[in-house]
C-alpha cells in the first residue's frame, strides 16, 4: 500500500532531484512521449507535521510525476 504525496512536500533541492532522475531514466529508455510515472520517496526527506507523518509501517510514499 502506498501513499501519494505531492511534490512540494519533499523540498526544492529534492524534488528537483527526483525530477531530473526521472528524466533521465526515461531518455535512457529512449522514450520521448509524455508519461505519468510514480517515484517513491523515502521519509527521511520529507518535511510532515509529527501528526500526518504518522503513517501505518511499512507504506511507502510516492510521488506522481510527468514527464
Amino acid at each position: 500500500m502506498s501513499l501519494t504525496v505531492s511534490l512540494n512536500r519533499v523540498g526544492i533541492l529534492r524534488a528537483n532531484d527526483i525530477l531530473h532522475q526521472a528524466r533521465n531514466d526515461a531518455a535512457r529508455r529512449h522514450e520521448v512521449e509524455p508519461q505519468t510515472v510514480s517515484v517513491e520517496v523515502a521519509r527521511s526527506s520529507e518535511r510532515l507535521d509529527t501528526k500526518a507523518s504518522e503513517a501505518p509501517a511499512g507504506q511507502s510514499r510516492i510521488v506522481d510525476l510527468r514527464i
